[in-house]
């Protein structure tokens, strides 16, 4: 509690006494005096004591109506600023979720778009958080992706939520193709700054080959764009370059600037059914 809310307190519950008392007080002192007595103690009490307390009074009153002012042009003022950035943040959400709509609109493939909610705050990210799970038909090894192109999958899944395998975890593992030659090989990463594909050695490889999703293993459906395959960097791994060619790649969609993904909502290609 401030002082002024002190002293507004003390004065609302102190008044009615402190008021009964004075004119007790000034009763009293009337009674005793005669009538030019109380002319003179009139006139010494309005100019010495009641004129500068009721100057004081109406002062702080006045204080305290600017300090309720000011505190609740100070709550306005927040209000208007958390608001001003709720917008800003709308703006430019507004471009992205415009961008995702297109392409959701342009595509055959049954998807369901989601908020990244958290992330895995390591110097590799791993990881993120969505907020889509069973409830919304998504479910363990389906892929996420963006308009630009696949970011990771489903690793786990629960009734409100799924956590993501990112593109840069060690352990993400897909298999891919080049979209000119068809040459098929594996992607992994080695961090966040090394995304590499180990192809056979005399692949149809070449720099700036775009690569795609090759629809081995049941996660990743053939087709969906994955990167752009860089350099060839065999010479420089301890993998022999006479039967493995590594070519690092750019992913099409950076995971540093990804807010809202789409899930890929399909059935495993990989469930069995036993004959009875």
């Amino acid at each position: 509690m401030n002082l002024f809310e002190w002293l507004r307190k003390a004065l609302v519950v102190w008044r009615g006494i402190l008021s009964l008392l004075l004119c007790v007080v000034f009763s009293g002192v009337l009674l005793s005096q005669d009538r030019t007595g109380r002319i003179v103690f009139h006139e010494v009490m309005v100019g010495t004591l009641l004129y500068p307390l009721q100057a004081t009074l109406s002062h702080f009153d006045g204080s305290l109506r600017i300090y309720h002012e000011n505190e609740r042009l100070r709550r306005e003022n927040m209000a208007f600023r958390t608001e001003n950035d709720f917008l800003k943040q709308s703006l430019r959400q507004s471009p992205r979720l415009v961008e995702m709509e297109r392409f959701h609109a342009t595509v055959s493939m049954r998807l369901k778009a989601g908020e990244i909610v958290a992330e895995d705050a390591g110097r590799l990210q791993r990881a993120w958080v969505l907020d889509l799970g069973r409830a919304d038909s998504v479910d363990v090894n389906m892929p996420v992706m963006t308009s630009r192109g696949i970011v990771g999958k489903i690793a786990k899944c629960f009734q409100k939520y799924s956590l993501v395998q990112l593109l840069s975890d060690p352990e993400f593992k897909a298999s891919v193709q080049v979209d000119r030659s068809r040459a098929r090989g594996i992607l992994e990463s080695h961090g966040t700054s090394r995304l590499e594909v180990q192809f056979p050695a005399g692949s149809d490889v070449q720099p700036g080959d775009t690569l795609v999703t090759a629809g081995m293993g049941g996660v990743f459906p053939k087709g969906l764009r994955v990167g752009i395959a860089l350099q060839d960097v065999s010479g420089m791994e301890e993998q022999n370059s006479d039967v493995i060619r590594v070519f690092q790649v750019e992913p099409f969609q950076s995971l540093d600037a990804v807010e809202e993904v789409f899930v890929l909502i399909k059935q495993d290609q990989w469930k069995l059914e036993m004959a009875p």
